[in-house]
């Protein structure tokens, strides 16, 4: 057998490319970064004042998200507050958490570094939702942050170059609804449902493969397709029902990772359909027997996986909705992200503060979300 010359050419595109990045991470204005970043965060935690993280402020995106934990207050910033008066947060704490999301902050980037220069008291976190494929604002922003999060290990060797302080990698997980909207609209989400799969996917120009993906799907499944971003504009009510028309709910990610979309279809009862590498990946360890995966191959002839996704969902039928809704609700909406992140942050802030160097820490996604049982521990 001999491998395809134009196989071979591309197999050296990749190594050259991953040459040239390491040459770039061997820099020594990088070392530089982090031998400063280390001297100010330790600078900044000498006050003691993070020792318990009790007032965060979260942005719009994560604006459904309510504390687990008693000890702890959520300000919701609203959606464009990076394009106000930065004057107007004033009133908030002065050693405050500010959890933003990369997509919180995105253009406006200058006024975030600005609001950083007006609060250098407070504790800047990022969570990057989209590290996998927005790798320049990933860097930028680990660069600029006290504590990086990446929500996946893809890119984590090359943004911990910018930013030697990471928590996680912290999964994703649902930010679209409520955990309160979510049971007080059961009835919705134990309705009957369609047999045609859900996927509508936002085009993106730089992912061939997954626009390949979609389009090939879409000529057996017209369910499955290209949309804009208007679902932003729907109700979360409307969003909820187009989410439990459908038994079944297939992912085309853009790269890596798991998309947010994979939790949203096991909060709103579904079986999500996804690409066969996620077996492999530790985030699907959590989602029990619930996915169905396809092949590439599947994608030319899809009905075959998407009859085995649906007998997976008869099967249970409702106590089976019941039971990914309950799982979800614990395990995978943001509530219990943000408290899992907020213990590992404070877990961080002490073991800096006091230059304790052993320990390991790994994905959050199983961390005690019970304050309770810490308080008691």
């Amino acid at each position: 057998m001999q491998i395809p010359a134009e196989i071979v050419e591309r197999v050296n595109r990749i190594a050259q490319l991953q040459k040239d990045t390491h040459q770039v991470l061997g820099d020594r204005e990088l070392d530089s970064l982090a031998i400063s970043k280390s001297i100010a965060l330790r600078r900044k935690l000498e006050s003691g004042a993070f020792a318990k993280l009790e007032h965060v402020c979260l942005a719009h995106n994560l604006r459904h998200a309510v504390p687990v934990n008693p000890q702890r207050h959520y300000t919701h910033l609203h959606k464009d507050f990076l394009a106000g008066d930065l004057n107007d947060l004033a009133a908030l704490p002065d050693h405050c958490v500010y959890l933003l999301l990369n997509n919180d902050i995105g253009k406006y980037l200058p006024q975030y570094v600005e609001l950083q220069g007006k609060r250098p008291n407070s504790l800047f976190v990022i969570w990057d939702w989209d590290s996998q494929h927005w790798l320049t604002m990933s860097c930028m922003l680990a660069t600029t942050c006290d504590f990086y999060v990446p929500a996946a290990s893809e890119n984590l060797y090359t943004v911990s170059h910018f930013n030697p302080h990471l928590l996680g990698p912290a999964f994703a997980a649902v930010n679209q609804w409520s955990r309160r909207f979510i049971v007080d609209h059961m009835d919705v989400l134990l309705a009957a449902r369609s047999d045609e799969p859900f996927g509508p996917h936002v085009p993106y120009g730089d992912f061939a493969r997954r626009n390949r993906a979609v389009t090939t799907l879409n000529q057996t499944y017209r369910s499955i397709g290209f949309v804009d971003h208007g679902y932003q504009q729907k109700s979360d009510l409307d969003n909820l029902v187009e989410w439990a028309r459908h038994k079944t709910h297939w992912i085309i990610p853009v790269l890596g990772g798991v998309p947010i979309r994979v939790y949203n279809s096991l909060l709103t009862g579904g079986i999500p359909v996804m690409p066969s590498h996620y077996r492999h990946m530790p985030e699907v360890l959590v989602f029990d027997d619930s996915p169905v995966f396809y092949d590439v191959i599947d994608l030319v002839d899809p009905r075959e996986v998407q009859q085995q996704a649906n007998a997976r969902f008869d099967r249970d039928g409702a106590v089976g909705v019941a039971r990914r809704i309950g799982s979800a609700l614990e395990h995978q909406h943001i509530d219990g992200r943000c408290e899992a992140l907020l213990q590992s942050l404070e877990s961080a802030v002490r073991r800096i503060a006091g230059g304790d160097r052993a320990g390991s820490e790994g994905y959050l996604m199983n961390l005690d979300i019970n304050p309770a049982a810490r308080r008691n521990a």
